[in-house]
Formats: C-alpha cells, structure tokens, sequence
C-alpha cells in the first residue's frame, strides 16, 4: 500500500511499468484528474486515452496495467490524496526498476486542462 499528496493544480505526469498493476484510490473529498495511455504495442486499444476524475464525491477503484501510462492532475481546492496498491515492489536499482518516465505533455498538454462550465 502507498500513499501519496499532491497540491491544488499539481500535476504527477506520465509514468508506466511494464510488469507492475496499480490499483489507484482517491478519498471522496477530494478531487483528482487521472490520465491514461494504452502504449501497448499491438494491443486493440493501443493509443487510446481516457480521462476519468477521482473522488469528487464517489468511491471506486481503478486498475492500471502494465504498459499503460498513466498520470495525475490534482483538480481540487485542497491537498489531494492517493492511495495505491501495487503487485510488484519498488527497485531504485537502475537495473530493477520497473518505472519509466514520459515527458508531462506526452498526450498534449490540453489533456491536464478541465472543462469550464
């Protein structure tokens, strides 16, 4: 289990493992724009992109594959707060770790902005 902050308007860009599942949770009072990549070479939903809103009022978890970017934009007026779980644990060894970086407009950088009603 893992757990992690992030301020009003911060963005944690695109990251993506190629053996480990995150399983991602935020509370619902908080309010957190999470991005998804599918860079899976040859899979059917290779370059698909979804957008989907943590918390904001619900429950639910989400589970990230492997090989899917994935990264977060904290859309709330407070601190927002991520729990995760993982199937794999963290190496910093270079030769262990299972992170890779993508730059934060890898998906353009319009993907981080939200809808203004």
């Amino acid at each position: 289990m893992n757990y992690s902050e992030l301020e009003p308007g911060a963005i944690k860009a695109f990251h993506l493992h190629r053996r480990q599942t995150d399983i991602w949770y935020v509370p619902p009072g908080d309010k957190v724009l999470l991005v998804l990549v599918d860079v899976r070479a040859g899979s059917p939903t290779e370059g698909a992109r979804r957008r989907l809103v943590l918390g904001d009022g619900r429950s639910r978890l989400v589970r990230i594959p492997p090989g899917v970017a994935h990264g977060c934009r904290n859309v709330g007026a407070a601190r927002g707060r991520i729990i995760y779980f993982t199937d794999t644990p963290f190496s910093p060894e270079p030769e262990a770790t299972d992170e890779g970086r993508l730059p934060w407009d890898f998906a353009g950088a319009e993907v981080w902005e939200t809808a203004r009603e």
